[in-house]
């Protein structure tokens, strides 16, 4: 039997979001408790980058795929996490043999609480790193905190490069459970239509 580990963020309120999204609001809107024949929880001001989601090549590139344009083929198949211990994933930390696979990097930032508030300083992907994935063939990549840019970088660099060359991204994963090596990933983003983006449940499958 297969083990399946889930990687992705639990949604709550306590939860960090990127600067300028309201934080998820779970409401409680029928109680069987109080009376109603069913229980009903009520999402609310909940942005489709929140937490655990895949960003389609729309989210910065103009006229370029929705998720809806993209086969759900994509969102799965073989991965492999990467151990990164600096403070950005490098050029250096790049797997060879990678084309058409999902590249994980799980670095310091999953050892960061479910609950804290975010964080301005975060390992991010670097532009180099960026552009040696996309000649690597590369399909989605990864990461673990909830950008692959820097928070600084107000040019989105890693992002354009990775959305413009058609490579999707994975963002706000949690890997510190996780060892490196090979998985087959699971991440079907929510079917909304004209999506630029949707949250993810993300899971790897070993063995």
């Amino acid at each position: 039997m297969p083990t399946i580990i889930d990687i992705s963020w639990t949604i709550n309120g306590d939860a960090p979001v990127y600067p300028g999204d309201a934080p998820p609001a779970l409401r409680e809107v029928a109680s069987i408790e109080a009376g109603s024949p069913y229980a009903l929880t009520q999402i609310e001001r909940m942005s489709a980058h929140v937490l655990t989601h895949i960003d389609a090549p729309a989210h910065f590139i103009h006229g370029a795929p929705t998720l809806d344009d993209i086969p759900l083929s994509r969102f799965q198949g073989p991965a492999v996490v990467v151990d990164v211990a600096g403070d950005t994933v490098t050029a250096g930390d790049v797997p060879e043999g990678v084309s058409g696979k999902n590249v994980l990097f799980r670095t310091a930032n999953s050892h960061i609480g479910e609950k804290e508030p975010y964080r301005e300083t975060y390992v991010h992907v670097s532009a180099e790193a960026a552009r040696l994935l996309v000649r690597r063939g590369v399909n989605l990549v990864g990461i673990d905190y909830l950008s692959v840019d820097a928070a600084v970088d107000d040019d989105f660099s890693t992002h354009r490069t990775l959305l413009g060359a058609g490579v999707l991204i994975l963002e706000g994963l949690r890997l510190a459970h996780v060892p490196s090596g090979d998985y087959t990933l699971w991440a079907v983003p929510l079917k909304l239509a004209n999506a630029d983006g949707a949250p993810t449940r993300a899971v790897l499958v070993e063995g």
